[in-house]
């Protein structure tokens, strides 16, 4: 078969399109930034998509010779470049418009558990309007509403759950007491898979979890069990005291700093995560490992202790090195003029080019420092961080090379500085 998967680059969608490729089935996988996706998946076959702009018509040629769709597509909540509604139900809809149309009858919509308005929060109305634009369709619809999806390649909430576990002697918790049923993202693609088969049902919804219950605090626990952390002490943040980390959260969402802690998160886990598979269970006779049994399949490598380790302390290391840089280019404005304009002066330089070096310098530092806060561009702006810092020992090395053997150490301590920023370089990724 021919299969367009929208949403391919995301968690759901690239193990879906992983399991349905290894299946030999042809897949064009749709997502909005396709080039690093295309590179690390280079056997499917890439289209460019965007949900916020797409029409039917744009959809139409995407989808000649295509037997089935499978839309995976979500976002959390509004933010920099992410718009709920036009993700969950606008753009939702004209794709499946453009089924009806095409005569592409099998669609299967990845949608979520806890769909209901009544959750209160925009990211569950948006996606019950989209489960309601497609079951206002003819066509062979399947509504899945998967609880927590777990694997090893994680993103999201399941990435946010392995950075707490990551944090030694104490793990802060929100609540604790919530239920998921997780499933492995390959058995939600065996279930897809399977649901891709002649005769099998349509116009139907369920929801899809595994057969064991999990508390927060069980799948804390667990997960340290597995990463080989050991046990640990697990406090139970007051929802006051959690509240501006949430609103953060939501703020920072604005500059394309993208993290599960925001406040639809909150209001998720507090509504419903769990779900009830049963019908789903019943209706397909799947039979998905439980938390359990998924983790003892799947020992924990180096790799996973490091993810875990590096959830908190990456993003801190770069907020420290953006702050630092913007506190210096300040600070060289400000209160340490005079210091700096006596460096240059001792340095040789004559008083135009000593005022320029220091603005130049100055404006330098501080467009660093909030390019790497605001998560722009991070890899080259570290570079550029690195070889701006290499262009200030040589020029001290020249003017100043008394400098190497001053005891507050000037040009030495930048070297682990650069060595952070090569640090953060090397593991930046996004999914």
């Amino acid at each position: 078969m021919k299969i367009l998967i929208t949403g391919a680059s995301g968690f759901i969608g690239s193990h879906l399109a992983a399991q349905l490729h290894a299946s030999g089935h042809h897949v064009l996988a749709a997502g909005r930034d396709i080039a690093q996706a295309a590179r690390r998946a280079p056997d499917l076959d890439w289209t460019a998509c965007d949900f916020r702009h797409d029409s039917d018509a744009d959809w139409l040629p995407r989808l000649e010779g295509v037997d089935a769709v499978i839309n995976c597509v979500g976002v959390l909540q509004d933010g920099l470049g992410d718009n709920s509604r036009a993700a969950h139900v606008e753009g939702a809809a004209a794709l499946f418009a453009a089924c009806q149309q095409a005569g592409v009858r099998r669609v299967i919509h990845v949608s979520a558990v806890g769909a209901d308005a009544a959750s209160g929060s925009a990211y569950a109305r948006d996606k019950q309007d989209g489960e309601a634009a497609l079951t206002a369709l003819d066509l062979d619809w399947v509504i899945l509403r998967p609880s927590l999806v777990i694997a090893r390649n994680v993103y999201g909430g399941t990435a946010l759950v392995r950075a707490l576990c990551g944090i030694p002697f104490l793990t802060p918790i929100v609540g604790g007491d919530q239920v998921f049923r997780p499933i492995g993202a390959g058995d939600l693609s065996a279930a897809i898979h399977d649901l891709l088969q002649p005769g099998a049902p349509s116009r139907v919804s369920w929801d899809v979890g595994g057969p064991q219950r999990v508390t927060m605090d069980e799948l804390v626990r667990g997960y340290r069990r597995w990463l080989g952390f050991g046990k640990t002490r697990i406090w139970h943040v007051p929802r006051w005291l959690a509240a501006p980390a949430f609103a953060a959260g939501d703020l920072l969402g604005w500059i394309g700093v993208r993290t599960s802690m925001r406040t639809t998160a909150l209001k998720q886990l507090d509504f419903d995560v769990e779900g009830d598979p049963s019908q789903w269970r019943a209706a397909t006779g799947a039979t998905p490992r439980g938390f359990d049994d998924y983790l003892a399949s799947a020992p924990a490598g180096l790799q996973d202790r490091w993810h875990a380790r590096l959830g908190f302390a990456r993003p801190l290391a770069r907020w420290v090195l953006g702050l630092y840089w913007l506190a210096t280019g300040i600070l060289s404005l400000t209160i340490a003029s005079d210091h700096a304009y006596a460096v240059l002066q001792a340095a040789g330089y004559s008083p135009a080019m000593q005022a320029f070096l220091l603005w130049f310098g100055s404006a330098f530092d501080i467009a660093m420092g909030a390019a790497m806060v605001a998560k722009w561009r991070v890899r080259w702006i570290a570079a550029i961080m690195i070889a701006g810092t290499f262009a200030y020992i040589l020029a001290l090395s020249l003017t100043l090379p008394g400098l190497w053997a001053d005891a507050l150490g000037p040009i030495l301590k930048v070297f682990p500085m650069m060595a952070l920023a090569l640090m953060i370089a090397a593991t930046e990724d996004e999914r």
